[in-house]
């Protein structure tokens, strides 16, 4: 067998190795953020009026979806200075929610697990991906530059909503953004350093 074809079949084993193992990690750190110890608890509070306040959402007919309560009506876009008006009379300086409403509460967990842990597989490969490419061999380079990922995700995502909508948790999002990461890094140098 020709070196290259030898040296792809071993680039891909380990591409497949460390997509697994990637996965793996992402997936028991999502469990760790998000169930137990739940970092994200600030941004899924329960509140002993959910009983009434559902029901009440429910009595209304609204369509499943993502709201936000405390905006003036699209309707009137094309007036923007009425549009304004109506915003600073009725909602500047007043209560307002984000409401994201579903008619059925179901919890597929199997099916959800599965997809889950394929999408924390693919976004390890992704990342094997980008630090093959680069020509870089460092364990602190290949480090950072998976951290640098972590944090493209966190600054684009939460961090961008938490500017408008100061969503709880954001502590929580950041440390997603650097934890998981950084341990991705270190796997991604073992896995790299390994093929040379």
């Amino acid at each position: 067998m020709p070196k290259n074809q030898v040296y792809l079949k071993v680039n891909m084993k380990n591409k497949i190795l460390f997509s697994l193992a990637g996965g793996i990690l992402l997936f028991v750190w999502q469990f760790l953020s998000f169930a137990f110890p739940n970092f994200h608890k600030e941004g899924m509070q329960y509140t002993p009026l959910q009983d009434t306040l559902l029901a009440a959402i429910g009595r209304t007919g609204l369509q499943p979806g993502k709201y936000i309560l405390g905006m003036p009506d699209p309707a009137l876009e094309n007036d923007r200075q009425k549009m304004e008006a109506e915003f600073k009379a009725r909602y500047e300086g007043k209560p307002w929610a984000v409401l994201h409403y579903a008619h059925n509460n179901t919890m597929a967990m199997g099916v959800n697990m599965v997809r889950s842990f394929l999408v924390s597989c693919i976004t390890a490969w992704l990342l094997f991906l980008i630090l093959g490419a680069l020509q870089v061999s460092s364990i602190l380079a290949r480090v950072a530059i998976s951290i640098d990922v972590g944090l493209i995700g966190f600054l684009f995502g939460p961090y961008a909503n938490y500017i408008w909508f100061k969503e709880p948790g954001i502590w929580a999002f950041l440390l997603d953004g650097i934890v998981p990461w950084t341990f991705l890094g270190l796997l991604a140098h073992f896995f790299l350093r390994k093929k040379r």
